[in-house]
């Protein structure tokens, strides 16, 4: 098994805290159109400067997963730049080595990497969204779906992309994690410091300034969306996640019922609003 050492190590945490997860509030907006046994892990944004949208989170009180422990994604061209709340995480998520970006698109022609990567160029919406099962089991994914496989994933496990992610660039890329990848989940922030001292560098992970904890509920916009479309009716079906249509691609992230009243517009640098 080929895998980074931050893998392991949010593997091992989500092994530890499992336990404790609880369902979150339940979002107010999604359009209920067909059932779905899918549930939210996390999301990224393609960035072409991520150095300067790390930065542009920092700025408002996130804290970073430190570079060192943010791997390539081997045989993918791609790399990441994190930041972890309780219940869920954020990578920015940019081309590493434009070749090796390359090369895994022709062995894997359905994926849609390469015209996400060119989002600046070609209008494509930047976001991808990655969900998983509440109880695993591939036949009960709701559309249809490609299977990918690289290296840095466990041996024999693949994730699943909705085949729409490449058909339709004003769709999200949506793609479902098997269990091994799922996010770490926490209760509370007495959870986070019931970490096991070998992870304890972990915590700093989740103390965010600006006081940040649950993600509970996101809003993704896009400029040329057809709502009613399979992949994007599951996505709609799923708590606290919509997706739907409007004049500027933008995602809008709420943290904890937005208890702070407080709001951050990180456009142009990035496609992004935070409720805090």
């Amino acid at each position: 098994m080929k895998i980074n050492y931050f893998f392991c190590l949010i593997i091992s945490l989500s092994c530890w805290s499992c336990q404790n997860a609880k369902p979150e509030t339940k979002n107010e907006e999604p359009t209920k159109a067909i059932s779905t046994d899918l549930a939210f892990d996390h999301f990224n944004i393609w960035v072409n400067n991520p150095i300067l949208a790390k930065e542009k989170l920092n700025d408002i009180g996130f804290a970073a997963v430190p570079d060192s422990l943010s791997d390539i994604h081997k045989g993918q061209g791609t790399a990441g730049k994190y930041f972890h709340f309780l219940n869920s995480y954020l990578e920015l998520i940019y081309v590493y080595d434009q070749t090796e970006l390359e090369e895994n698109n022709r062995k894997n022609k359905e994926l849609d990497f390469v015209e996400r990567a060119k989002f600046a160029e070609n209008g494509a919406l930047p976001f991808s969204i990655a969900l998983k099962l509440k109880e695993y089991d591939i036949e009960k994914i709701p559309f249809e779906k490609i299977r990918y496989h690289q290296d840095w994933m466990d041996k024999g496990e693949s994730i699943y992309t909705a085949k729409n992610s490449k058909k339709y660039l004003k769709e999200p890329s949506i793609f479902v994690v098997y269990p091994a990848l799922e996010s770490t989940q926490f209760n509370s922030m007495m959870d986070v410091e019931n970490i096991p001292d070998e992870y304890a560098f972990a915590r700093a992970f989740y103390k965010h300034q600006n006081g940040a904890k649950k993600l509970t509920k996101i809003i993704i916009t896009s400029t040329d969306l057809n709502p009613k479309s399979t992949t994007i009716q599951a996505v709609n079906n799923i708590e606290n996640l919509t997706v739907k249509n409007g004049m500027e691609n933008l995602m809008e992230l709420y943290f904890d019922n937005n208890i702070q009243g407080k709001s951050f517009d990180l456009r142009p640098e990035l496609p992004l609003k935070v409720y805090l």
